[in-house]
């Protein structure tokens, strides 16, 4: 006697889970570099971000001590009137040392004051471009940098009168 084949048994056969999983793999190539420049564009406004906050605080620091401030590390002392530490600014009278300081999760930022000008510097350290603004121009200025380094005391720039940071361009 022969033996009956079940026709109720349902499945799947190896070729349409082959054919899935290389859609899933298809799917993934294309999301995952998606996914990283999301990153690095948020890595970078977190960056804008903090340098425009700065910017609010060079100009209320200059209301106040009608001098600009400058960042420095905090074991340090700096001066213009004012400075600016992890924990915010604070009244100084000593010469100048500028450093970068870290306002927010991994954004670094360097400011330079005189009496009547600052610069001011940030990025993100998995960022991949810099991010400048002086108090006497208006608008925030970029250039490229290395994503996953920290900016470094070589990267703040002294403030010029109406004059582009060098290297920088208008965003």
């Amino acid at each position: 006697m022969k033996e009956e084949i079940n026709k109720t048994e349902k499945g799947f056969t190896l070729i349409e889970l082959m054919i899935v999983v290389a859609i899933i793999g298809i799917l993934a190539a294309i999301a995952i570099p998606q996914f990283s420049n999301y990153r690095t564009k948020a890595f970078n406004a977190a960056a804008t971000s903090d340098l425009h906050t700065a910017r609010l605080a060079e100009e209320a620091v200059f209301a106040d001590y009608q001098a600009y401030g400058q960042t420095v590390a905090t074991t340090n002392t700096a001066g213009s009137g004012a400075i600016l530490t992890a924990n915010g600014f604070i009244a100084t009278a000593t010469a100048g040392q500028e450093a970068p300081v870290t306002i927010s999760n991994n954004v670094s930022l360097a400011a330079k004051g005189t009496a009547t000008l600052a610069a001011i510097v940030s990025k993100h350290q998995n960022g991949d471009k810099f991010y400048a603004a002086q108090t006497d121009l208006s608008g925030t200025y970029q250039k490229n940098g290395t994503a996953g380094t920290a900016m470094a005391s070589g990267d703040v720039i002294t403030p010029s009168a109406n004059t582009v940071p060098t290297g920088y361009t208008v965003m």
